[in-house]
């Protein structure tokens, strides 16, 4: 009985795992998501490989922008309040590379001196 209801709503169109990978594409990437973070996300929620390839190619979001938007959120950074020492600003790398971004990216994200570096540069 359920595979056909499933059967019949993939047959009316009601199911399409291409609109729902680009759309969470879309989604986690607003929230600061690295590409590989997405890739994860998306492989665990079921969606092919194919269909989460021809998803990710249709992003424009770059993987410097999502790591801005996830320093912002966490206050790391240029954007910490308080004074960062070696230990710190370590620790905020690793956070970033836990995140799912290459350490490059993590590492222009918290020596930036300002936001405005790291807008100039994306």
């Amino acid at each position: 009985m359920v595979d056909r209801a499933v059967a019949r709503c993939v047959e009316l169109g009601l199911v399409d795992d291409a609109a729902y990978a680009e759309m969470r594409v879309t989604s986690l990437r607003r929230r600061g998501r690295s590409s590989r973070k997405i890739r994860a996300t998306l492989s665990a929620k079921g969606v092919e490989a194919s269909v989460l390839d021809a998803a990710m190619q249709k992003d424009d979001g770059s993987d410097l922008a999502a790591a801005i938007i996830h320093a912002r959120r966490r206050r790391i950074g240029p954007w910490r309040t308080k004074p960062a020492d070696e230990n710190t600003r370590s620790r905020e790398i690793a956070s970033i590379c836990r995140a799912g971004f290459s350490y490059g990216i993590a590492r222009r994200v918290v020596e930036a001196n300002s936001p405005e570096d790291l807008a100039s540069a994306d």
